[in-house]
This record gives C-alpha cells, sequence and structure tokens, in this order.
C-alpha cells in the first residue's frame, strides 16, 4: 500500500512541481544587455588598500579630462596570473567603464521610472557607479564579498552618462562581468535567481556540512575502532570552511580578513587530501607511504603559507593547480584499487571524487584566474555530490551491516530452533529411559521384595514342614503371616514414623513361631529407648533386611541359636543378628540374590553392614544404622 501510495500520488505531485519550476521565465531575456562599453584606467599611485584608505579613494570623483576611453566588449578584465610579486606598494589603478544605456531599456513601459544595472559579479576593490557625474552608489560595506555577490543598483530616470569604477592592484589584476539594464523589479528577480547559485547553495553546503559532522562525530566516538567515521567528521569541518569562503564577509578587519583567506584557501588542500584518505580507509587500501605523503602536502601547504611570514609572493592560482596534481594522484590510487575490486561504494566515492575534481578545474579556469566573471563558482556543488556519495557509501555499509546482523539472526533462530527439536527429542528420550529405569527398578524392588520377605517366610516354612513339626495350627499361622506379608507389599499407605523397638517387635512376633518350629532358640537383647526411624519405605527396607538375615540362619546355618541385639552407639544404632551355627567364609562363598539385596537395603538406608563369619564358629551380621534416619522415640508418643 505505501509503494502503491508513492506511486499514485507522489510522484506524480513531484512531476508537477517540476514542470511548474520548467516553466517560470527567465529573467534575463526581460533585460537589455550593455553593448555600448569604454573603459579607461585611471593611475592611482601606490596608495595601500586598507580600511582607513579605500573610502576616500572609491568616492573620489574621476579627472575625465585625462580620460582615454577605448572602446571593449564585456565580459572585460585583467587575468590572475598563476603567481604574482605583490608587495603593498604595488602600482594601483582604477578602471573606469562609461556605459551607454540600451534606448529599449529606458523606454521600456515596465520601467515605470525606476531602472536598475545587475552584472553576475566584479572581482577586484569595491566598485562605485557614477551617473551624470555624481556618485550614486559604492560598494564599500561588503566589497570583500563582492566576487561571489551579483551587482544591482539603481539608476534615476533620464540618466545620460553612467561610469563604473573598480580599483585593483595591477599584478592582481580585475574582473567586469556582462552588465544588463532594465526595470528595476526585473534586476531584482535576475539578482535573486544569481544569488541562489552564488550564496545559497554554499550557504546549504555549509548546513549541511555541519549536520554531517555532528553525525560523524558521535559516530567516531561510539566506533572508536573504525577511523572511517573520524575522517568523516573532519572532512564534513572542512566542507563547511570552505563553504564559508562564499558567504562570509569579514570587511572593514583587514588582518582578520588575511587570515580568514588564510584558511579557506588551506581548507580547500585539506579537503582533498581527506577526501582521499576518507576513500582510502573505507575501501581498505593500505597505501601507508601514499598517505603519509599526502598529509606531509597538506602540513607543508598550510605551513608555507601562513600568513605570519608576510611574504609578497600572491600565488593562489598556482597553489590549486599543485593541489589538482595531488589530487589526480589520489585518484590514480583509488581507481587502481576500485578497477581491481569494483564495488558499489568504492565506484561511488570514485565518481564523486572525479566530478568534484571537474568541478574544481572548471572554477579554477574561469573564475579562479578572473577570465570569465560570468561563470558561476561550481566547486561548492562538487562538495554537495561529495556528500551525497560518502552518505551513499555509509549508508550502503550500514544497511549491510545490518543485512548481516539479520542473516545472522536468521541463522541463531534456525540453530535455536533446531536445537530446541533436538532438546525435544533428547527428553522424550530421556522420559522413556526414566520410565524403563522406573520399571526395572520397580522389577527389581518387587522382586527383592518378594525374595527378602515372602521368601525368607516360605522358605523357612518349607524347613519345618519338611521335618513333619508343623501342626494344623502353626500351618495357619503361617500362611496368615505370608497374607499379611504380601498384604503389606501391596499396600500404598501414607509415610509414618515407627520406632525400631515398634518395628523390631512386629519382626520377632512374625518369626518367632517359626524359629521355634525349627529348634532355634531366640535371644532378644533391644533397648527399649531406640529412636523412630523416619517413614513407610525405611521400616520396610529394614524389616526386609532382617528377615533375609534370619532366613539365612533358618535356611544354612543349621543353628540352635539366634541373637539379636539393638542399642544406640554414639550417632547410630547397631543392630546385630549372631548365630551360633556352623558359618562360612565371607571371601570364597557364592550369594545369590539375597546378600546383594541386603547390601543394596543398605545403601538405601544410609547404612553400613558388615558380616562377621568362620567356619564352625557361627555368623554375626552387624547394621549400623545413622541416628540422622531416626528421631527420639518420645518424639512420636502421643501427649
Amino acid at each position: 500500500m505505501m509503494w502503491w501510495a508513492v506511486a499514485l500520488v507522489a510522484l506524480p505531485l513531484a512531476f508537477f512541481v517540476v514542470w511548474v519550476v520548467i516553466q517560470a521565465p527567465p529573467s534575463l531575456p526581460q533585460l537589455e544587455r550593455v553593448t555600448q562599453v569604454h573603459v579607461w584606467q585611471e593611475p592611482l599611485g601606490t596608495p595601500l588598500f586598507d580600511a582607513p584608505t579605500l573610502p576616500s579613494l572609491v568616492q573620489r570623483p574621476p579627472d575625465l579630462s585625462k580620460a582615454r576611453w577605448e572602446a571593449i566588449s564585456l565580459p572585460h578584465g585583467l587575468p590572475l596570473a598563476a603567481s604574482v610579486e605583490l608587495p603593498p606598494n604595488a602600482p594601483k589603478f582604477r578602471a573606469w567603464y562609461r556605459i551607454s544605456l540600451p534606448p529599449a531599456a529606458v523606454v521600456h513601459p515596465a520601467s515605470q521610472g525606476r531602472l536598475a544595472l545587475f552584472g553576475n559579479r566584479i572581482l577586484g576593490g569595491p566598485w562605485a557607479l557614477w551617473v551624470d557625474g555624481h556618485l550614486q552608489q559604492a560598494n564599500l560595506a561588503d566589497w570583500r564579498i563582492q566576487w561571489n555577490v551579483p551587482l544591482r543598483a539603481a539608476l534615476p530616470l533620464g540618466a545620460r552618462e553612467v561610469l563604473l569604477a573598480v580599483p585593483y592592484a595591477q599584478p592582481q589584476g580585475y574582473a567586469v562581468s556582462s552588465l544588463f539594464v532594465g526595470p528595476a523589479d526585473e534586476v531584482d528577480k535576475a539578482w535573486r535567481e544569481r544569488n541562489l547559485w552564488h550564496q545559497d547553495a554554499p550557504r546549504l553546503t555549509a548546513f549541511i556540512a555541519l549536520m554531517l559532522l555532528l553525525v560523524a562525530l558521535y559516530l567516531a566516538v561510539r566506533r572508536r575502532s573504525e577511523p572511517v567515521f573520524a575522517l568523516l567528521a573532519v572532512n564534513a569541518l572542512y566542507w563547511a570552511v570552505t563553504s564559508l569562503q562564499y558567504i562570509h564577509d569579514p570587511t572593514g578587519q583587514d588582518d582578520l580578513s588575511r587570515w580568514f583567506g588564510f584558511a579557506v584557501d588551506a581548507s580547500v588542500n585539506w579537503t582533498i587530501v581527506l577526501g582521499c584518505l576518507f576513500a582510502f580507509e573505507f575501501e581498505g587500501i593500505r597505501v601507508p607511504r601514499f598517505r603519509a605523503l599526502m598529509l606531509i602536502y597538506a602540513v607543508a601547504s598550510t605551513g608555507l603559507t601562513l600568513p605570519l611570514w608576510n611574504w609578497n609572493q600572491y600565488g593562489l592560482v598556482a597553489q590549486h593547480w599543485i593541489n589538482v596534481l595531488m589530487y589526480l594522484a589520489g585518484l590514480g590510487v583509488l581507481g587502481f584499487h576500485v578497477f581491481r575490486k569494483p564495488r558499489r561504494e568504492g565506484v561511488a566515492l570514485l565518481l564523486a571524487l572525479v566530478a568534484q575534481l571537474a568541478l574544481g578545474l572548471h572554477t579554477l579556469t574561469h573564475l579562479t584566474n578572473q577570465t570569465d566573471p560570468d561563470q558561476v563558482f561550481a566547486y561548492p556543488l562538487g562538495v554537495l555530490l561529495l556528500y551525497l556519495a560518502f552518505m551513499y557509501a555509509i549508508s550502503r555499509r550500514t544497511v549491510g551491516a545490518l543485512e548481516t546482523a539479520e542473516r545472522h539472526e536468521q541463522e541463531l533462530r534456525q540453530r535455536l530452533s533446531e536445537q530446541e527439536q533436538h532438546l525435544a527429542e533428547q527428553h522424550a528420550r530421556l522420559q522413556q529411559l526414566e520410565v524403563q529405569r522406573h520399571l526395572t527398578t520397580q522389577h527389581d524392588t518387587i522382586m527383592q521384595d518378594l525374595h527378602d520377605r515372602l521368601g525368607s517366610n516360605l522358605t523357612s516354612a518349607l524347613l519345618q514342614a519338611r521335618t513333619g513339626v508343623l501342626t494344623p495350627t502353626d500351618t495357619l499361622l503361617l500362611l496368615q503371616d505370608l497374607a499379611d506379608e504380601l498384604r503389606h507389599m501391596s499396600k500404598s499407605t501414607a509415610a509414618d514414623q515407627r520406632g525400631l523397638n515398634e518395628v523390631l517387635a512386629e519382626l520377632r512376633q512374625r518369626v518367632q513361631h517359626r524359629l521355634g518350629h525349627g529348634g532355634i532358640k531366640l535371644v532378644w537383647e533391644v533397648d527399649p529407648a531406640l529412636p523412630a526411624v523416619a517413614g513407610r519405605e525405611t521400616s520396610q527396607h529394614l524389616r526386609a533386611l532382617l528377615s533375609e538375615a534370619i532366613a539365612n540362619v533358618i535356611k544354612h546355618a543349621q543353628a540352635t541359636q539366634i541373637r539379636l541385639e539393638a542399642h544406640a552407639q554414639g550417632d547410630a544404632v547397631l543392630i546385630a543378628v549372631t548365630d551360633n551355627g556352623q558359618g562360612f567364609d565371607p571371601d570364597s562363598a557364592e550369594f545369590g540374590r539375597g546378600l546383594p539385596g541386603m547390601r543394596q537395603r543398605a545403601e538405601i538406608l544410609g547404612a553400613t553392614l558388615n558380616i562377621e563369619s568362620a567356619a564352625q564358629k557361627g555368623c554375626r551380621w552387624v547394621l549400623r544404622l545413622p541416628i540422622s534416619e531416626a528421631t527420639p522415640a518420645e518424639a512420636v508418643r502421643p501427649a
């Protein structure tokens, strides 16, 4: 929708505005060009062109009796050589131009008694306009900037003789552009349109350069590892200084004017060098020796042209031609690398620098040497082109960085999605393994419980049955014990805390009958103040472990006595099962499921299980249960 809005509204509007601008009538065809002009060079001697002297010199009336008029055509002037000697006492002249007003302009119906003179520019000292022997206007207020300000002067109705005077120093020369006469309103319009290129465009350039300076300074501070932003900031600073020469007027301050002229001329040197250095840095061109040469040139040219030396040599044109040579060398290096590795940014920078060089050459060959004052200073337009190229390069770089970041972010998101999927699969696999491990553990626990609890009871009952000592009542009691044990195994009651005495008493009640029928005497030595065990599982593991120990005595020991001892010892409770049977060697005996299961249960309880036995000396099973697994028995008694 946005692009359709641009296509349907913005583009037609832009075309309409352009068409309106094109339809605007030109101003100069409404004016009459001055064609009949005569010139006379009036010698002035060797006065100083300074603030105290110029007013009287400019406003002094001419002695026309000495005039030697010569017909010329405009534009006209004395070109500036590449380098000249310009001492303070150099010969001074005043060029007088006698202007014959075109009859068509005088009787123009739009004049309504108001005529004006218009010219593109005047190079030289402050001009003065005389009409019929009287001083009409003198440009003493801003004459140092008149080289870039169009001439505009009112003429009285009925003027017969118009003289234009321009003082100048002979070595430095002067220039007068084409002149036009017409109604004052038309002259004002022409002056505004011409001034758009003379001062409005440089003022816009200076403003843009200052805004770019602020942005580049911020980037340079935040991105100190990238010198390209610092170079961009310095470039913007020198662009602003260079543009100031077209709009700033230091008239009335001779010393300041000298230093200001030096600053703007030096800024041109630095814009050339820094523009190339920025392009080198942006394109990654490593030419340290050439960079050093360019910097040395900029520093040396700045130092040599300082007003401190008070040199009488004036070499502005020569200085700019040297700048052109240095510029060509920099463009050659840049063009060579861009040709080898062409990129859009590098090509844009190269084209902008070439365009700036071309516009600078136009200015140097037409205006700086005062040969064609009708032309417009094109160098500021080169600065605008450089600004656009630099911003395009920086924007491309920024967009490239953003695209790279987005691409990396997309890759990271894709990797994260893959990792999440992989983790989900791993989690599902772990859940399956956990279920399998839980089922296996549950199976092993059930098997161990069957072996330790039901198995021991069944084994002892089987031995008693074989001996024939079981009565029907004993058989019934035995079956009742097996049923109770099975019920205890299948129940899932809440966790409780039972005293060790209760657990051991329950165990005594269950095994006492079997021991009696097996001819085995039970000796009970249990401390009646044992602590409570923590939880149902602890009670079950402890009961199963002791049941297995007693069952092993019944099955294998051939004993006649079993002693069960339980008492507190330090921070633990010692529970021992001792028999007087035939014993065994623990290191060489083969164990089935019983003994490993007992050790596993002891480990779950945090207890230690030791077996002390020898052949024909009985066996002693010792369980050391930490008191941390228990609380004092009083703690579980009702109040």
